[in-house]
């Protein structure tokens, strides 16, 4: 049965995340598989990006077989036996899309150059199976149907609110940003709006921040981003009076 819990969590740790192990089927030795880390981020459907040169091995090995996983986890835990993971099954394929490669770009700037060089290319896993582990005891495959989401008008909606987040909203998004993941920012700029969150970037740092339910509505996210707001401002202001 779908458990939207699960599946949000585990849509969450994929979005904090920014870089993953991407195996393919090696060419060069046929039957094992070949790790190699590189920078992604997920669609609003719940697809993978990644952006990688075509003199890579593990392109060569994508253009033999199109089967591939990417597995995701916080490098940052203790124990990762006891941290959140996530395993993508997917067929990759390329893509020529200049919305993808803004949304790529907007997160990952420093790999404007690499459009100059050794021929990088999109390529978008398409998922077909999810493997979740949330910790002990907490082990969920999930299936295509329940992990992708079907929206035609996000791409408009998500576009507006980041345009209004940055227009209007800076002192909110460093209020978030200090209250949330202990930061001063100089700089804020939203780069990204999801059904499940936003990244924020602070400075040269993306943070992502978690809603607390998927989001169908602008008017949705704006509650979330209002609530966000209200908790950083309250927190901030306990904090100086405590001082």
């Amino acid at each position: 049965m779908k458990n939207q819990h699960h599946i949000f969590n585990a849509k969450t740790l994929v979005r904090q995340q920014h870089s993953g192990v991407l195996s393919t089927l090696s060419v060069s030795l046929p039957g094992y598989p070949f790790g190699s880390i590189v920078p992604y981020f997920m669609t609003n459907e719940g697809n993978i990006i990644i952006y990688i040169s075509q003199i890579a091995q593990h392109t060569r090995n994508i253009k033999a077989d199109a089967k591939v996983s990417m597995t995701l986890f916080d490098a940052l835990e203790d124990d990762s036996q006891a941290a959140g993971r996530v395993t993508l099954l997917g067929d990759a394929k390329p893509v020529d899309s200049d919305e993808l490669m803004v949304q790529y770009l907007a997160l990952f700037p420093q790999s404007q150059s690499y459009k100059q060089t050794h021929d990088f290319q999109l390529y978008q896993i398409d998922v077909q199976r999810v493997r979740f582990i949330g910790g002990f005891g907490q082990i969920f495959w999930i299936s295509k149907e329940d992990w992708l989401i079907t929206s035609t008008n996000w791409q408009q909606i998500s576009h507006g609110i980041v345009a209004h987040m940055n227009e209007d909203h800076q002192d909110a998004m460093r209020a978030i940003i200090a209250h949330q993941f202990n930061y001063k920012a100089s700089s804020v700029m939203m780069v990204s709006s999801f059904q499940e969150g936003a990244h924020i970037r602070a400075d040269t740092h993306n943070y992502y921040l978690p809603f607390s339910a998927y989001c169908t509505t602008a008017q949705e996210v704006r509650q979330q981003l209002v609530d966000s707001t209200q908790a950083a401002r309250a927190a901030l202001a306990s904090n100086l009076c405590l001082a």
